[in-house]
């Protein structure tokens, strides 16, 4: 069982927090607040495996604070839950040792998506942010990334495009391709890479040089 605390201050969305990851039989909620000053003391309290946090909340910041529990509990996941979009935040809460930025527009299979991923060690960046930072400030945990593997510029905008979330559908369509062509793309970089799922695919895509075009 993975434990969670809730840092946000609208008590009407922790609720809603609370009863999605209810539904999940490996997740607990075991702390909540909506007052940043508490929030360090809670996490560290309840033995949290992870932090679901709002960037704005009332008695701190979520970057400092952030950057404070990276260096006080860091065993402690944390994800960024926020409606901020801005590059420029995302890039602080990056570089400040978030392993995860989700934006609250995100529905609630994205959410649940998110934590697994944050919680299995891969860090989550919310769909269409993955393309507007730079990739030095995404942090990842095991780096295999192998300079010498041969990556072709179509098969590198694939793999940014499939780190920021995109079906092969959706991928197909941006890039004027047909689906099976993105799939095969894709086969051919799970076999270079010795990569054996999407997940493990987008987390290759989010740690070293594989977002640049």
């Amino acid at each position: 069982m993975k434990k969670i605390v809730l840092a946000e201050d609208h008590a009407i969305i922790r609720d809603g927090l609370k009863l999605l990851i209810a539904t999940r039989t490996n997740l607990q909620v075991v702390a909540e607040t909506g007052d940043g000053s508490c929030v360090e003391q809670l996490v560290q309290a309840s033995e949290a495996d992870l932090l679901l946090l709002d960037l704005d909340l009332p008695g701190c910041h979520g970057v400092d604070l952030t950057r404070k529990l990276r260096i006080s509990l860091p065993q402690v996941r944390i994800l960024i839950l926020t409606a901020n979009a801005q590059p420029a935040s995302l890039q602080a809460a990056l570089e400040a040792g978030a392993h995860g930025y989700l934006l609250k527009h995100e529905d609630a299979g994205e959410l649940l998506h998110a934590i697994s991923l944050v919680l299995s060690g891969i860090t989550y960046i919310s769909k269409g942010l993955a393309l507007i930072i730079e990739p030095a400030a995404i942090p990842f945990d095991e780096a295999t990334t192998d300079s010498e593997i041969a990556i072709t510029a179509r098969e590198r905008e694939i793999l940014a495009l499939i780190a920021s979330g995109e079906s092969s559908f959706d991928i197909a369509q941006r890039l004027h391709l047909s689906v099976l062509t993105v799939r095969k793309h894709r086969q051919n970089l799970m076999s270079k890479l010795s990569l054996h799922n999407v997940a493990e695919v987008t987390a290759y895509a989010l740690r070293g040089n594989s977002l640049q075009p």
